[in-house]
């Protein structure tokens, strides 16, 4: 485990403003859709979205026992299941200053209680995120909200969610991207 007390001790439980952050990462892991990933480089100015796991589409339900086919029903059942869960298609987008202003203004927000996991509640369903940030100064802090991310936290990854929802220009990803935002 990282010793984050030299770091927070310099101002009281905020993060320096001396140091800003030039990379972040922020994963969204919904319980029944497609993992996915953000990689925001704030120095060069551009954000990556990806899959952290190779698609692999659900196998149709296996046939009856009586050797009898899905129904029509079934087998439009399944096609609808199929559809929400299309293959991702990773992209690379360009950010503007005033986005990456507003990236980093949000990092500056975060305090250290933001980066405990103390009163965290576990993880039964729901989608779990996970916030990572490196700041000039080299230190890489963790955030690992699960399904409950504070105010801050949460105010970070939608800012993120909705630049990615405004900017994709993928059907497949704009259904993955639409899953996630109903998380919320």
């Amino acid at each position: 485990m990282l010793n984050f007390s030299f770091f927070f001790q310099q101002e009281k439980g905020n993060i320096p403003q001396k140091y800003e952050a030039i990379l972040m990462k922020i994963g969204y892991y919904p319980s029944f859709h497609q993992p996915v990933e953000t990689i925001i480089n704030l120095t060069d100015g551009y954000l990556v979205f990806y899959s952290p796991s190779s698609y692999s589409p659900i196998p149709p339900p296996p046939p009856i026992e009586n050797g009898e086919k899905l129904s029509i029903e079934e087998e439009n059942e399944y096609k609808d299941f199929q559809n929400e869960r299309p293959r991702l298609k990773p992209f690379k987008m360009n950010l503007s200053n005033v986005e990456i202003d507003k990236i980093k203004q949000l990092s500056f927000s975060l305090k250290s209680d933001d980066f405990s996991d103390r009163n965290m509640i576990p993880a039964f369903d729901g989608m779990s995120t996970n916030i990572v940030v490196l700041y000039t100064n080299v230190n890489l802090i963790q955030i690992n909200p699960l399904n409950g991310p504070d105010e801050k936290q949460r105010k970070l990854y939608t800012v993120v969610l909705d630049l990615l929802i405004e900017k994709n220009k993928n059907k497949n990803d704009s259904i993955i991207l639409q899953k996630i935002k109903d998380y919320h």
